[in-house]
């Protein structure tokens, strides 16, 4: 589940343009102005407490938005007392669960998140976003190889195809902890067993960028840009890859890479 805050900052692409000359009037507005909706909001929130507290029932408009500024203000343990109402019903979405965990995790409740994310993970077996929440916890416990082998094992029980997020995931928990040969050769294998998918020719890139390994990330980047995906359609990350990397090899019509330099790039080669 997004956080609020990513939530936020999508919200600027919702604007329509009617209201684009009301929105530049307002970003030139004194900066009171914003303190005084800062007010008002954590105003509201104070009486949507209140109503709580007096055991008055919030509507779910009222709840969400109570649980949202919440969250922005990191008031987390008032947050999940919120949340609880939505999940005391027969069946509760798997979002709602998953965020639960994420705030018993940041309200220093780890071993309640793991309880809550292994029930999720009963119901919901390899769910990426339960997983890379898992991670998470076990990278804050110091169980970095615990979980490691754990993904590891879950990799290797599902077969080439369907495997790719996790492996992704996988791929990214190794490099993390310095393992950048065995990720590279990872990225590798997802690359091989996803001949349409973009994303490990990316996550190499990125990879070999780290390493300062400018020519393999260019021939990466254009590998990345000859792949399509079902509709024939390009990957819209490989420009925001580029874009990050100040490169402009994903858009280059220049000199192809050699078949040496592609298969090196492929092929886990680690020099700096």
């Amino acid at each position: 589940m997004p956080s609020p805050r990513r939530i936020l900052l999508m919200l600027a692409s919702m604007v329509g343009a009617a209201l684009v000359g009301w929105v530049a009037a307002a970003s030139m507005a004194p900066e009171t102005r914003a303190r005084s909706s800062r007010q008002a909001e954590d105003l509201q929130v104070e009486l949507l407490m209140q109503q709580l507290q007096n055991q008055e029932v919030l509507s779910e408009a009222e709840r969400g938005l109570l649980l949202e500024r919440l969250v922005t203000l990191e008031r987390l343990q008032e947050a999940e007392v919120v949340l609880q109402p939505w999940l005391s019903g027969r069946s509760t979405p798997r979002e709602l669960s998953l965020f639960k965990a994420d705030l018993q995790r940041r309200n220093g409740q780890p071993e309640a998140a793991r309880r809550s994310l292994q029930h999720l993970l009963r119901l919901h077996p390899n769910d990426l976003q339960v997983l890379q929440l898992l991670v998470l916890l076990d990278q804050e416990q110091g169980r970095q190889r615990q979980v490691t082998a754990e993904l590891t094992a879950r990799f290797k029980g599902l077969e080439p195809g369907q495997r790719l997020e996790i492996g992704l995931l996988l791929a990214d928990l190794l490099r993390q902890s310095g393992s950048d040969q065995t990720a590279s050769r990872l990225y590798g294998q997802l690359a091989t067993e996803n001949k349409t998918d973009a994303r490990p020719l990316l996550a190499l890139a990125l990879l070999r960028q780290e390493q300062g390994n400018s020519e393999a990330v260019q021939t990466l980047l254009k590998q990345a840009r000859e792949r399509r995906d079902a509709d024939g359609r390009l990957n819209p990350l490989i420009d925001v890859v580029a874009a990050q990397l100040g490169l402009s090899a994903a858009r280059s019509t220049g000199s192809e890479p050699s078949p040496s330099s592609a298969k090196a790039s492929l092929e886990g080669s680690d020099r700096p």
